[in-house]
């Protein structure tokens, strides 16, 4: 699960440092970046709005892996899908 998300994040990793982005947190799902947000809740948020109760992956931009884990089922009620 979250294979190819992880692999995007690793071929677009050195971009978003160069950017200016580490610290931040980009939100993937399957091919698509949606996009950079500077806390953790503001991108699964963001994530949830766009993605819904699905799995999507939330990276950490940094020049080193970290172990991090994911929610699945999480119910947020201002957080609605769009339709």
């Amino acid at each position: 699960m979250l294979e190819n998300e992880l692999k995007i994040y690793r071929q677009n990793m050195l971009n978003f440092l160069k950017q200016g982005q580490k610290g931040k947190f980009v939100v993937i799902k399957d091919t698509d970046i949606m996009d950079v947000f500077v806390t953790y809740e503001d991108a699964l948020r963001q994530g949830l709005k766009r993605y819904g109760n699905t799995a999507f992956l939330i990276k950490k931009i940094n020049e080193f892996e970290e172990i991090n884990f994911f929610f699945q089922g999480v119910e947020i009620p201002s957080c609605q899908a769009s339709a």
